[in-house]
C-alpha cells in the first residue's frame, strides 16, 4: 500500500487523543445507513474499521457514487461546518465501525487544536480538487476514458509490481457505473474491450490491471 492519506492517520498523538476522548463508536452491518441524505443532524464521523460509500440516488433510482471511505477517513463534516442538511448518504459496504462526535465538540476541538484545523482545511481542499476533476471528466470525456481514470485512481492506492496492480475486492460493473455516471452495460462493454487488449484481467474477486502505462496512455490519447 502507498502511504495513507486518511484523516486520522495524519493526526498527532495529542490531537487523536483529544478526538477519541470525546467520540462514541458504533458498529454497522453491510448495507446499513450511517448517514441519510437530507438529515438535519450535524455530527461528524470517523471510519475506524471497514468500508463505506458516499452516495445519492436520482429520481429514477440510479445510484450516483461520490467516493468510498476507508479506515481513518472523516465524513459528515460539511453539515457540521455549514449547518445545512446532509448532502449525501453514507452506507456501510462491509462490517464497519465508525466513531461519532457531536458538532459542538468537533467545533471546540478545531478551535483549540490548530494542527487539527489545518488538516481539516487540507482535507476539504482535496475533496474540492477531486470534485473539480470529476466535473471535468463528466463534461468532456467519453465513457472509456472516465472508466480508465477511475481504475487508475483505485490503482494509485496500491503499490504496483512490475507495472501491474491487483485491486481486491474487484469493483463490480454496477459500482464503476455509479462512480463515472453511466450505466452498467457501458462499463461491461468497455471492460470487455480492455480485456481483449490484455490490459485488464479478472481473477475471482480480484481485478488485475496488467499495464498501467498503457492504460495511462489510453486515458490521455486524443479521440
Amino acid at each position: 500500500m502507498t502511504t495513507s492519506t486518511a484523516f486520522l492517520s495524519r493526526l498527532s498523538d495529542a490531537d487523536f487523543a483529544a478526538l477519541a476522548g470525546r467520540w462514541a463508536a458504533s458498529g454497522y452491518r453491510p448495507g446499513a445507513l450511517i448517514i441519510a441524505h437530507g438529515d438535519t443532524d450535524r455530527d461528524v464521523f470517523f471510519l475506524l474499521d471497514g468500508r463505506a460509500r458516499v452516495t445519492l440516488f436520482s429520481e429514477d433510482g440510479r445510484e450516483i457514487s461520490y467516493r468510498d471511505l476507508v479506515q481513518g477517513d472523516i465524513f459528515g463534516e460539511l453539515a457540521c461546518i455549514d449547518g445545512k442538511e446532509r448532502s449525501a448518504s453514507v452506507v456501510a459496504l462491509e462490517p464497519t465501525r465508525a466513531a461519532r462526535l457531536s458538532a459542538a465538540a468537533f467545533r471546540e476541538l478545531v478551535h483549540h487544536h490548530p494542527n487539527l484545523a489545518w488538516l481539516l482545511l487540507e482535507h476539504l481542499s482535496a475533496l474540492l480538487r477531486r470534485m473539480t476533476d470529476r466535473v471535468f471528466e463528466f463534461s468532456t470525456l467519453v465513457v472509456r476514458k472516465r472508466l480508465i481514470l477511475e481504475l487508475l485512481r483505485r490503482a494509485d492506492e496500491i503499490e504496483p509490481a512490475n507495472g501491474r496492480v491487483s485491486i481486491c475486492p474487484a469493483p463490480t460493473h454496477f459500482e464503476l457505473a455509479a462512480k463515472i455516471s453511466t450505466h452498467r452495460e457501458a462499463v461491461s462493454r468497455e471492460m470487455s474491450t480492455l480485456a481483449k487488449k490484455g490490459l485488464v484481467e479478472k481473477h475471482g474477486n480480484r481485478l488485475e490491471l496488467r499495464d498501467l502505462s498503457a492504460l495511462e496512455a489510453l486515458a490521455t490519447a486524443e479521440d
